[in-house]
């Protein structure tokens, strides 16, 4: 564990081991272990350790991509019942959500506030409850 957290820290060329290098430490050593064990027992442990499991994994890309294809999903239904231009998506953010649990991420917050996602032209409607495209 303390070669694994010195290791992290020379990584980001420092001498000196912080929390966060102890952290994904842990992070290390929880995923190898739990990846040895039979599906029953891991599937039980990945969600009794998904905190420690979850620490600092960027899940922004992997979420986009699956924005992603949700519009394109809704953008090609529209154009077959409505057909013409389509000015803008709305995704519901449950079907969002549905898709980011089976993968194990359970809050979407940070995603909805990163550069990643306004940089894509989607804005979170808290209010309607959906994610919405502007083509």
């Amino acid at each position: 564990m303390i070669r694994l957290s010195e290791a992290h820290a020379k990584l980001h060329l420092r001498e000196y081991v912080r929390e966060d290098d102890i952290n994904i430490a842990i992070r290390i050593m929880l995923e190898s272990f739990i990846d040895t064990q039979k599906f029953s027992v891991m599937k039980n442990m990945k969600h009794t350790f998904s905190k420690y499991l979850a620490y600092k994994k960027d899940n922004n890309e992997l979420l986009l991509f699956i924005l992603k294809q949700l519009a394109k999903d809704q953008i090609v239904y529209s154009r077959s019942r409505h057909g013409g231009d389509i000015q803008n998506v709305e995704i519901s953010v449950e079907e969002l959500e549905d898709k980011a649990r089976q993968i194990n991420i359970h809050n979407l917050q940070p995603f909805y506030e990163s550069e990643l996602f306004l940089a894509n032209r989607f804005v979170h409607d808290k209010r309607n409850k959906n994610i919405l495209l502007t083509m």
